[in-house]
Parts: C-alpha cells; sequence; structure tokens
C-alpha cells in the first residue's frame, strides 16, 4: 500500500511539473505552417493553418491561412476535405485576387473526384460548375487553363447518363420518366453527342406506337434537318418511308369509308 501510494505521489508530482501545452498565435501558426508547406509536409501543416484561421485578428491573416488550408488538402489529393475548404474560401474571400485559382482547384477537386458515367454525377456537376463559372467570370483564365475542352467533357458525361437513364425508363415500360430525361437533353445539351440520340430515341418511341406518326415525323426530320449525316441517317429514312406509308394508307383508308 505505502509502495501504491509513493508511485502516484510521484506520477502527480511529474504532471504538476510538466508545462501547460502553449497555444500559438496566428502569425507563430502560419509561419510554422508555411515552413511545412514549402517542405511538403501538407498533412503537418494542415492543424498548424486550422489554428490560424481559429486565432486570426485580422482578415489577411484569416484568408491565407484558409487558402493554404484549401491547398494543403488538393496537394495531399484530400479532395473531399479540399472541396468545402476552398468554397469556404470563396464564400467569405469571393472577391480576392486569389479567388479564380481557389475556384479552379475546387473545379479539379471535382474532377478528381468523378466516377464512371453510370456512377453519381455529383462530382461531374460540382466540376462543370466551377468551370463555368469561371469561364463566365474570366474567360481569359478559363482559355489560360484549357477548362473548355473540360466543360465540353463534362457536359457529354452527364448528356449521356441523362440518356442512360431515359433508355432505361423506356424499356422497363415506365415511358413517361423516360421522355422527360429526353426532353432535358433537347433542351439543355444541344451541344452534345446525346442530342442527336435523344432525338433518334423520341422518333423511334412515337414510331412504335400506333397513331403517333406525326410525332415520330416531327422528331425524325427535326434530326436530319440539324444533322444530315447522322450515324442514324440510314436507319432514319427507312423510318420516314414506313411511317409515311403508315399515315397513306390510313388516309386512304379514312377516304373509302
Amino acid at each position: 500500500m505505502k509502495k501504491l501510494l509513493v508511485i502516484l505521489l510521484a506520477a502527480a508530482s511529474i504532471v504538476s511539473c510538466a508545462k501547460p501545452e502553449v497555444r500559438l498565435n496566428a502569425e507563430e501558426s502560419m509561419q510554422k505552417g508555411l515552413a511545412l508547406f514549402q517542405k511538403k509536409n501538407y498533412d503537418e501543416a494542415i492543424p498548424l493553418f486550422e489554428n490560424s484561421i481559429m486565432e486570426a485578428q485580422t482578415p489577411d491573416i484569416a484568408s491565407k491561412a484558409q487558402l493554404f488550408l484549401a491547398d494543403s488538402y488538393f496537394l495531399s489529393k484530400k479532395y473531399p476535405e479540399a472541396i468545402p475548404a476552398y468554397q469556404q474560401y470563396l464564400d467569405i474571400y469571393g472577391s480576392s485576387e486569389d479567388a479564380n485559382l481557389a475556384m479552379l482547384r475546387m473545379g479539379l477537386s471535382h474532377y478528381a473526384l468523378m466516377d464512371k458515367v453510370d456512377r453519381d454525377m455529383g462530382a461531374a456537376e460540382g466540376a462543370l460548375r466551377s468551370f463555368t463559372t469561371l469561364r463566365e467570370k474570366d474567360p481569359a483564365f478559363a482559355k489560360e487553363h484549357d477548362l473548355t475542352k473540360k466543360i465540353v467533357e463534362l457536359r457529354n458525361m452527364l448528356a449521356k447518363r441523362e440518356l442512360m437513364v431515359a433508355e432505361f425508363y423506356i424499356r422497363i415500360k415506365e415511358p413517361q420518366a423516360g421522355l422527360k430525361r429526353l426532353d432535358f437533353i433537347i433542351e439543355r445539351y444541344k451541344d452534345t453527342e446525346s442530342y442527336e440520340d435523344a432525338l433518334y430515341d423520341y422518333g423511334k418511341y412515337y414510331a412504335d406506337i400506333e397513331g403517333k406518326e406525326n410525332d415520330a415525323l416531327r422528331y425524325f426530320n427535326q434530326l436530319m434537318k440539324e444533322n444530315p449525316e447522322t450515324k442514324y441517317a440510314k436507319d432514319v429514312a427507312k423510318q420516314l418511308v414506313a411511317l409515311l406509308d403508315r399515315v397513306q394508307k390510313r388516309l386512304d383508308k379514312k377516304g373509302a369509308k
């Protein structure tokens, strides 16, 4: 018992003599964080930038710390953490000279998280939103970083996703949900590869329904008018002949009565 008491008293003495943890101020945290950042020790720099944000007494320190925090996540490929960090920076310091770079890297973080086209498209939508906003805000900056190429890629990907869902609904006999998706593509994605697919699918859907020949003709004619060299040209030509023949036969039948 006496031995245990001695050990406890010794431990208490060590704890009481230990120095209390010193909390760094914003400037000190920033300096230490930058030193680690420059050495690419991003994981170690992150808590220092966080502390600098918490302790900051001026917007200048807080904004720099927030941007370096986001960059630390980005450069260490922690993209899910980088996105909200950049968004926080843009929400507060959106008019700063570094705002374009922050939005670019937020978009690239979304871009890096993109999955196959048959998966969730949230990352693609986030990347497209960032890149499109940047191109509208600063065309020269967007051109410098070749964002138009990425925007085209993302729009084609999103349109293809919509087309896959539309064709799935039509295939399982839920045409209203499918046609709604086709309408969305025709309205929003005219500049994509899936646009002519949507027109063709619409025409094909109506071509298979008796009495809907005029609707089918409308979509097929629109497709041929807008893109005479479409990959569907031969099939559409056959469809048009068959549809016109059906319409004529119905008119002849009515005239005979």
